[in-house]
């Protein structure tokens, strides 16, 4: 009993530590993705309001699931040559032969999973199950998002090794729901991705250099405010990182909708009814 409940405490606390832009933010990603759908699948755009009711669904998995915790994150600089080369290798099979399941598991996987379920979405649309295809679109969006946030791909994804504990939720989740309302996307010019996998891996790369940012705006922000919990404080974190954290945002949206586009070209382009039902 007293094991189970401790199991139960760990899940809590794995959930809101590690679930990257709080709600707000993949529900924002999410919903806004539909903007940028290009003509071609512009019947597409009634999902809007379930792609985001359904953004965090992945978070919610990890309670059922022990290895989805895993599907969410990266901790990149700890795979060997990325530090020298600023990549790793790419191809799912290499990497498990060369870094082993074990380590994989413990470092993360979230470039794979990315891959995995875009492939997922194809499916779903050659067969036509365009409710099915909601939801997997709904599953990429939050693993892109995951993507697109630099703490979920550093082994140092909650400062404690530079003595920042509890950036992560005050950078993703405090932070976003207090500024929410200021972040707004254009909508963006999308096109067919050419090779999926090296297009997930090389945001990857880009979004990691966000980390070193993203903390020396902490310390600044301490420094001035001197805590990290006071309104001061979250205003000059804000003003630190609002350049690239909308950037990154906007990115992920963008990335979503050339992902379901790119899919859906992949499964053969199937027609999409007219006025498709959300739920469908």
């Amino acid at each position: 009993m007293k094991l189970n409940i401790l199991r139960s405490c760990i899940l809590i606390v794995l959930f809101f530590s590690l679930s990257s832009w709080g709600e707000k933010g993949h529900y924002k990603i999410n919903s806004s993705c539909t903007q940028s759908f290009p003509h071609r699948i512009r019947n597409l755009k009634t999902w809007s309001a379930a792609l985001a009711a359904h953004a965090s669904d992945a978070d919610k998995r990890r309670s059922q699931d022990p290895y989805e915790a895993n599907r969410h994150y990266i901790d990149i600089d700890n795979y060997p040559g990325f530090t020298a080369d600023h990549k790793i290798i790419e191809n799912r099979d290499s990497a498990y032969r060369n870094y082993t399941r074990k380590f994989i598991y413990k470092n993360g996987s979230l470039p794979w999973t990315t891959d995995s379920t875009y492939h997922a979405l194809v499916q779903n649309f050659r067969a036509k199950d365009w409710s099915r295809a909601m939801l997997t679109a709904a599953y990429m969006g939050h693993y892109i998002g995951d993507g697109h946030m630099p703490l979920h791909l550093t082994a140092n994804y909650d400062g404690k090794f530079t003595s920042q504990s509890g950036i992560h939720d005050r950078y993703e989740s405090k932070m976003i729901n207090q500024y929410y309302d200021e972040i707004t996307f254009n909508r963006s010019r999308v096109k067919k991705v050419k090779d999926v996998r090296s297009y997930i891996f090389k945001y990857i790369y880009n979004n990691y250099q966000y980390k070193d940012s993203l903390l020396a705006a902490d310390k600044k922000a301490y420094a001035e405010a001197g805590n990290e919990y006071s309104k001061a404080y979250y205003q000059l974190l804000w003003k630190s990182t609002k350049h690239f954290t909308v950037a990154l945002l906007a990115n992920s949206s963008r990335s979503m909708a050339e992902l379901i586009y790119t899919a859906w070209i992949e499964a053969g382009k199937p027609k999409i009814p007219k006025n498709l039902n959300p739920g469908e």
